[in-house]
């Protein structure tokens, strides 16, 4: 006996963990009987009114309370049986990170794919260097061709002034024998070649009108002659793609590694905001309710449907929805997407004049008398709105639009991505009470490229402008959007603060964020814009015991040192996950 006893002594000081004896037994009618005191170096709160403690206690998924000294905590710890864990005493604490703009569809098709892009890629189980220029391009793409013995062969990354121009022909000549699709950098366009288009059914030119001669889809956004599909054609192309991308393999890999790659970066909370955009909204709930409502996934999602397919009433839609699937860690609120203009990655986004300096158009991806029904038919019904969109011009749009709307109490209008806006746009922003969900990586991927070709240096030079919306006072999160950038919070924060390029060139630095709006734009204000600040995004008494843990405190280390913090994992409602096994 006295052997196990000191085992068990040894275990408990292994693992940091204190029992506290209680001075009296528990009581029958005490509330939270059991409760655990995290012990951190520093414990982030990202509340004003208490930004720092030293202590957290926790019961039942929850904050109980904060103190600077373990004693302060009596009002938690009397009468209950309590365990002191101290694992973390040379960590730092923060909110669990919010990702408020992914599309888990979206990750979960990409991760299996060979990634040739720009920049290099660090995910789960694998890496990808960077490529860049057109004879790197292409060298990666034969490298990965030769790898694989998929019947289909797709790829992600590409980008035109990167890796040169791509359309069916180059791609024939490049991979003649093999079926083969190119996804843009963008996600919004795909390249597919002769024998691509013959596996996919789509190899005549009839055949191939068919397929896209659909309600919704501009005739422009796919052409058989160069292969490139694109925008409003894009989910059809998808639905090609469908048996290729979607095996119960690769869905169960993508799973898989989307929960480590949330896990790995500290999100505990997100948002999906093309909920049922890829394969339908009950096939897409009872797909992300099998990973989410696992208790080894540590963290939660907010499901946000696009505006079509919230078919009749939304709030009777709404209301069946949540019937059917709604759970803790997945669940439904008053909220919507909607599409403005086209993507940032691909020079989609609709300018004002001057406009492109090569003269090409933007493309809407939502035609402005549409999105102006779509918007009044969910503001009418009291949800709150989250409108993609990229460039000045849909911007003006969407301001207009916003405008038009009567006054309600209590419903948010989110700005998605914002890639390009100008100060007197900000100012709009600012002056109409709207929230940002902006996408930073603009600034990095782009910053360089654009100014060459499309934008001019000085537009270019100011994307992403979130600098002026700080000093406006305007709630922000940052996004992934992945995968435009990676599922990682602090590196979004280090973007957003240094906007530094990638051939290291520093853009507009008065559009830099401060430290302090970087750190809150990935906890409280990215709980914020989606509607989930009462819930998490702050380490405060009653809201869910979610904490990243990190390896150093991020205001002593700076902006300039965000992306070298490591995140050790995270505690979700309490429960400890490490980052790695």
């Amino acid at each position: 006996m006295q052997i196990f006893i000191r085992g068990l002594i040894a275990m408990v000081a292994i693992f940091g963990l204190t029992t506290l004896a209680s001075a009296s037994e528990p009581s029958d009618t005490v509330t939270y009987p059991a409760v655990t005191v995290y012990e951190a170096a520093k414990i982030i709160t990202m509340e004003p009114g208490y930004p720092a403690a030293r202590y957290v206690a926790t019961s039942d998924g929850i904050i109980l309370g904060l103190a600077q000294e373990i004693e302060d905590l009596s009002p938690w710890t009397d009468r209950r049986d309590v365990t002191i864990d101290r694992r973390f005493a040379d960590s730092i604490l923060m909110p669990g990170f919010i990702e408020p703009h992914v599309h888990p569809m979206q990750t979960i098709m990409m991760l299996p794919l060979p990634f040739i892009s720009p920049e290099a890629w660090d995910l789960p189980g694998k890496t990808y260097p960077a490529a860049r220029g057109k004879a790197a391009y292409e060298r990666r793409l034969k490298e990965e061709l030769a790898k694989s013995d998929e019947k289909l062969f797709i790829t992600w990354g590409h980008h035109k002034l990167f890796h040169g121009d791509m359309d069916r022909a180059e791609l024939d000549r490049i991979a003649p024998d093999r079926p083969v699709v190119i996804w843009q950098r963008s996600f919004h366009e795909i390249i597919v070649n002769t024998p691509a288009l013959g596996l996919l059914g789509i190899g005549t030119e009839d055949a191939f009108a068919a397929a896209f001669n659909k309600p919704g889809i501009d005739p422009s956004h796919a052409d058989y002659a160069s292969g490139i599909i694109h925008e409003t054609a894009l989910f059809n192309g998808i639905e090609k793609l469908r048996p290729y991308l979607f095996s119960p393999a690769k869905v169960q890999e993508g799973l898989a590694d989307m929960r480590q790659m949330m896990l790995e970066n500290g999100v505990t909370t997100s948002a999906d905001l093309a909920f049922g955009g890829f394969g339908g909204p009950e096939a897409e709930a009872a797909l992300f309710k099998s990973l989410y409502d696992q208790p080894t996934t540590p963290s939660r999602i907010l499901a946000i449907p696009v505006a079509p397919l919230v078919t009749g009433d939304p709030n009777v839609w709404l209301k069946d929805m949540k019937a059917k699937y709604d759970s803790d860690k997945f669940f439904f609120s008053k909220r919507v997407k909607l599409f403005a203009d086209g993507a940032f990655f691909a020079q989609y986004m609709q300018m004002n004049p001057p406009g492109y300096s090569d003269g090409h158009d933007g493309k809407w991806l939502t035609e402005p008398d549409e999105l102006l029904k779509q918007t009044e038919r969910f503001w009418d019904a009291g949800w709150n709105l989250h409108t993609h969109v990229n460039g000045d011009k849909g911007l003006d749009v969407v301001l207009g639009i916003t405008e038009k709307l009567a006054p309600r109490n209590g419903q948010d209008i989110v700005m998605e991505h914002l890639g390009y806006s100008t100060e007197a746009q900000n100012r709009r922003i600012g002056e109409l009470g709207l929230y940002v969900s902006a996408q930073p990586n603009y600034i990095r991927i782009l910053g360089d490229a654009y100014a060459k070709t499309g934008l001019g240096p000085d537009r270019a030079a100011q994307m992403n402008r979130l600098g002026s919306l700080e000093r406006k006072g305007v709630p922000l999160g940052l996004h992934s959007d992945f995968n435009m950038a990676p599922i990682n919070p602090l590196y979004l924060a280090w973007v957003a603060s240094n906007r530094i390029t990638l051939d290291g060139n520093v853009k507009a630095p008065q559009e830099k964020l401060s430290l302090d709006k970087a750190l809150r734009a990935i906890t409280i204000e990215a709980a914020q814009v989606i509607g989930l600040d009462a819930m998490v995004g702050s380490i405060a008494t009653g809201k869910k015991a979610d904490f990243t843990v990190l390896d150093r405190d991020p205001y002593q280390g700076g902006a300039a040192k965000l992306q070298e913090i490591e995140v050790k994992g995270v505690v979700f409602e309490g429960r400890w996950f490490p980052a790695t096994e």
